[in-house]
């Protein structure tokens, strides 16, 4: 029975299309936002994946080209690429070939993110033991001497010579040996000397002031002498098939990353500006001064740099069973 001051009487029939209706009203806005978050993930991720591949493969090719130039006898030997669904990780392998036998040295590892950003997430490298005072520390690196170089305008307290050790390693060892000349020589000039057992050329990218600093910090007794060890050389590897493609090799990738290289630009252009003394000399094969080489072989065929004159120290670096 109604009541009777009820100005309108309800309607429970409409009230329940109401509801209905209210509730497919919602229902179809839950749907429909769902479908744009997806819609809008799906596009930030397919945007985020498209930045991470364009910057990988640009970074992976920028340090493919530095590493033709940095690290004395060091080469890539292939690459893996891991997906994830945010990330990617490239690894690069890296070996020395000594007398024609490859010897592993280390990975280098980076990781990429949707987000834009990159890492280097391999972190080990060369270390030694010693005290200060002792007369030489040698480095080490996945087992095998690290060589070291002396830049013929810096004062040392002492210039290693290891080719002493020519008569004591056996024969049947592959020895890379490092030989820092006293002068800086001509590409043709040192292929003369040594061109049967050449594996890779050091090229001269020091300032004035940076030997300048080199020989202040060699005249404090207490450190050890600043040498240039070979992850922080710089040069090229001889071609015995195109010899003078690989010093235009090496100008190249320098002058390409000059323009962009990312984390290698300021590198690039001070190695420019060194060794055309700002500008002054062109940058060009000619040009390039070689203040020491990396050869490699048994001893018996590197004994006969025992004598040579160019030579202003020589230090061993990785050895491996020839067969």
């Amino acid at each position: 029975m109604k009541k009777e001051n009820e100005f309108f009487p309800k309607d429970l029939e409409f009230e329940g299309l109401v509801r209905k209706a209210k509730k497919r009203s919602m229902i179809r806005m839950v749907l429909i936002s769902l479908v744009i978050s997806v819609i809008v993930l799906f596009g930030l991720f397919f945007i985020g994946n498209t930045v991470m591949r364009i910057k990988m493969e640009k970074e992976t090719d920028l340090d493919s080209a530095w590493n033709n130039i940095m690290g004395a006898n060091i080469e890539e030997r292939g690459g893996i690429f891991n997906y994830s669904l945010t990330s990617a990780t490239a690894k690069t392998k890296l070996v020395k070939v000594v007398g024609g036998v490859p010897i592993p040295w280390g990975e280098q590892e980076k990781v990429f993110t949707i987000l834009g950003t990159s890492r280097v997430i391999s972190t080990h490298g060369p270390s030694g033991s010693g005290y200060s005072e002792d007369e030489r520390i040698p480095m080490y690196y996945e087992g095998e001497r690290v060589v070291e170089f002396f830049h013929p305008q810096v004062n040392y307290k002492q210039v290693f010579d290891d080719r002493k050790l020519f008569s004591v390693i056996d024969d049947n060892t592959v020895v890379e040996m490092a030989f820092s000349f006293d002068d800086g020589y001509s590409i043709e000039e040192v292929n003369e000397v040594f061109k049967e057992q050449l594996a890779w050329y050091w090229v001269d990218t020091f300032s004035k002031d940076k030997i300048e600093n080199d020989n202040n910090f060699n005249k404090v007794k207490i450190f050890g002498d600043s040498t240039i060890h070979g992850f922080q050389a710089y040069g090229f590897s001889y071609n015995r098939n195109a010899e003078t493609y690989s010093a235009s090799n090496f100008i190249s990738i320098i002058e390409r990353v000059r323009e962009d290289g990312g984390d290698y630009q300021e590198d690039a252009e001070r190695i420019i500006t060194n060794i055309t003394n700002q500008g002054e000399i062109k940058l060009e094969p000619q040009n390039l001064k070689i203040i020491g080489v990396i050869v490699t072989g048994k001893p018996s065929d590197l004994i006969k740099f025992s004598d040579e004159s160019m030579i202003r120290g020589a230090t061993l670096g990785a050895t491996t069973d020839q067969y």
